[in-house]
């Protein structure tokens, strides 16, 4: 009776039109409600649809700089000053200052670390068959890199460790994992190869010297020069928003709030992470405000 209930709300002239009736459109509780009334099969797919345009949506506004992750957690082995703090901006009216803090952040794991954090697994007996290092199957710009893969608290789901970046943000299902990588049992082949790939990750990104991006690319890059612009801001949001616009890539165009607390102070910084090619584009926009307030 629901069912012949929904389905004579979309018709038009005794046939099937989709259509919903005027009344109804902004009546989100009934549509779900609706939607329960459906056979099963039918519900499945239509909540498939759902995560596909999901997908896509999250995928283009990724893509184009629009995704809001909320305030994003930054962190590294080591994270220090690279510098004073700078005043930047003095609002004229209360007085309180814009600060630009630049950081120096080392996210890599040592060999050693990576060893130890293998070997304490295999002490404790808490680690799987699966676990350990691994090499890639593919080589990416002449070499092949290597990962420590360590189940985490969902069976067949591992955590991975790389030299450049640390742990990873995704997990990895084992399917995936033995699909991209092969584990390797030779410590002296995995120690070279990994002590190689956190060297050279101190120098440049993962695309290599001919990044088109340059030393502004931090794909893969163990050492990194972090800006994050605090103290007062919302006075200043629009001027920054406008310098950010102006860059040349999509990644440098996001304005994205960001939290860090440093390695041996542990001084918590909050503010708008500024990329370092827009740093320059950035200060100019603010002193040109002061100028303007003055």
């Amino acid at each position: 009776m629901v069912y012949r209930g929904i389905m004579e709300q979309g018709k038009v002239a005794g046939k099937l039109s989709g259509r919903i009736v005027d009344a109804d459109m902004h009546d989100v509780a009934r549509f779900l409600n609706r939607l329960l009334g459906l056979a099963p099969d039918i519900q499945n797919r239509l909540f498939d649809l759902f995560i596909s345009i999901l997908d896509v949506v999250l995928h283009n506004a990724r893509r184009e700089g629009q995704l809001d992750s909320g305030i994003v957690d930054i962190k590294g082995k080591n994270i220090e000053l690279k510098e004073p703090p700078k005043t930047v901006h003095v609002d004229s009216l209360s007085g309180a200052s814009t600060i630009l803090f630049t950081f120096t952040i080392d996210r890599g794991v040592t060999w050693e670390s990576a060893k130890a954090m293998l070997d304490g697994r295999e002490n404790d007996g808490a680690g799987s068959s699966n676990d350990g290092f691994y090499e890639s199957k593919r080589e990416w710009m002449g070499r092949r890199h290597f990962t420590l893969a360590l189940e985490g608290s969902t069976e067949g789901i591992y955590k991975i460790i790389r030299p450049a970046i640390g742990e990873a943000l995704r997990e990895m299902p084992l399917s995936e994992l033995k699909g991209k990588y092969r584990k390797v049992s030779s410590i002296d082949k995995v120690s070279k190869g990994w002590q190689d790939e956190y060297d050279v990750s101190s120098k440049q990104c993962m695309h290599g010297s001919k990044c088109k991006v340059g030393s502004y690319c931090t794909v893969g890059r163990r050492l990194q020069e972090f800006n994050i612009l605090g103290g007062l801001i919302l006075p200043v949001w629009g001027t920054i928003e406008k310098a950010l616009a102006k860059q040349v890539y999509q990644n440098h165009k996001r304005i994205r709030v960001v939290r860090l607390v440093t390695t041996n102070d542990n001084q918590r910084i909050v503010g708008l992470f500024i990329p370092n090619a827009a740093v320059e584009s950035v200060l100019t926009g603010l002193q040109w405000v002061q100028d303007i307030n003055d």
